[in-house]
């Protein structure tokens, strides 16, 4: 079992990959360096947060990323749309890119028989229960829970139950 930051009772039966990403761009001087972000907005399967600086003594812009997405299919996409348009935007301005990604999570679906004793056991214990995708990603093989709302009640329950463990 692992905490989400999802309303309390809330069993996640997917819960999102993560993907973090890094990327500089360089220029001759500082007069070549645009005045705009690298990036633009994500697409609409991913949550995606930048951060973008630039070092105005070398004429780089760094940027920072971390990507979420419920499927592999959307953080591939949400990681192909980001790395096109850095490529695009070093062509067009005649910059050297270098990027790199790691993938620290993999999106995952809830192990069934995980799910539905979590969800019984809560239910035994006077919890409502919701099953709902969570954003938050958790680790291999794991069961996410929302405990936000409940936080002292849902964490001493785990505390007590023989049968679930929380980091």
């Amino acid at each position: 079992m692992f905490p989400t930051g999802d309303p309390a009772g809330t069993v996640a039966t997917r819960t999102a990959g993560l993907l973090e990403f890094s990327a500089t761009l360089s220029w001759n001087g500082l007069e070549d360096l645009p005045k705009a972000p690298a990036l633009a907005a994500p697409p609409g399967t991913a949550r995606c947060s930048v951060f973008e600086s630039v070092d105005p003594e070398t004429g780089k812009r760094e940027i920072l990323g971390e990507m979420l997405a419920l499927s592999e299919r959307d953080l591939g996409s949400a990681l192909e749309n980001v790395l096109r348009t850095l490529a695009t935007s070093a062509a067009l301005s005649d910059a050297v890119l270098e990027i790199r990604t790691t993938r620290v999570t993999p999106p995952a679906s809830a192990p069934a028989t995980a799910l539905q004793a979590l969800a019984l056991d809560l239910w035994a214990a006077g919890f409502g229960v919701v099953f709902a995708p969570s954003w938050t990603p958790v680790p291999e093989g794991a069961v996410g829970l929302g405990i936000l709302g409940a936080e002292q009640e849902l964490r001493s329950f785990i505390e007590a139950h023989p049968a679930w463990k929380a980091p």
